[in-house]
């Protein structure tokens, strides 16, 4: 199976420092934020990684790529083990990196990998730390159940209308509504930024209408549209942290300092 990283977007809620900095890079402890999600897809043994980045986002290609000169320096000076820290994120996984030319949100970033898809793939956002068994335990269950999966968590019930709310039967997802109003939420549980999903998404994709209100392709609306043609499973875990302002991320380098862990 191969793995989906959407990092392509500016990053405009933690302006001005992403002006230069992919806010993927980001350090949360010792490495950069997107180090953690590569880091768990391959303890799940999936090794096929795409990354599907824009223009200003080199830096993220530069990080899995060698670098001649470091290597150089190192190993002359015998400092064999920054020289394994630095060559560890090239070494375990093979990387493709695509490029958004637009930024049309979601789907428009998801379906620019076509091509490269054969059969079932994870899309994940490259701006959030999971819990680091998600993955495998999504492995899990697919290979029991064989169906699409979304990944939920819960939320306090009057934060719900800033999310995509998840109405289910059971395990089964019926409907994703975008950013309800409390009152007309169908459950506390929301989408969290990480789905298996099979090829046969593509030809949603490819005719989905642009949303009017927000002006880009969203990918929860294309998932509506697979739930009608088969099942799609939710799958509940524990949240996330998001990495994607700067007090989150503040915060959750806190929590690597004070407790030298994200999750318990």
């Amino acid at each position: 199976m191969k793995a989906v990283l959407v990092v392509a977007g500016f990053g405009t809620r933690m302006l001005p420092i992403t002006k230069s900095i992919p806010k993927e890079m980001l350090p949360v402890g010792d490495k950069p934020v997107i180090q953690y999600a590569v880091e768990s897809l391959v303890d799940a043994w999936i090794k096929d990684i795409i990354m599907i980045t824009s223009q200003q986002k080199k830096a993220l290609e530069d990080y899995f790529d060698k670098n001649y000169e470091l290597e150089d320096i190192l190993q002359k000076k015998w400092k064999t083990d920054l020289l394994a820290l630095i060559n560890k994120p090239k070494e375990m996984a093979n990387y493709t990196f695509v490029k958004q030319v637009q930024m049309l949100w979601t789907a428009h970033a998801v379906l620019q990998v076509e091509p490269r898809i054969d059969d079932y793939f994870m899309v994940i956002f490259g701006d959030a730390i999971y819990p680091p068994t998600l993955f495998t335990e999504m492995m899990a269950n697919f290979a029991k159940n064989k169906k699409p999966l979304i990944c939920v968590h819960e939320v306090p019930r009057e934060e719900v209308y800033r999310y995509g709310v998840v109405k289910l039967d059971g395990e089964k997802m019926l409907e994703i509504v975008e950013q309800p109003k409390v009152e007309d939420a169908p459950s506390n549980l929301v989408c969290n930024g990480v789905y298996l999903l099979p090829k046969s998404v593509f030809p949603i994709l490819r005719d989905l209408p642009i949303d009017e209100k927000r002006g880009e392709y969203l990918l929860p609306h294309a998932l509506n549209v697979l739930m009608k043609d088969m099942d799609v499973l939710a799958f509940k875990t524990e949240p996330f942290w998001d990495i994607g302002s700067v007090d989150l991320w503040m915060k959750a380098n806190a929590k690597i300092y004070q407790d030298g862990k994200l999750f318990e």
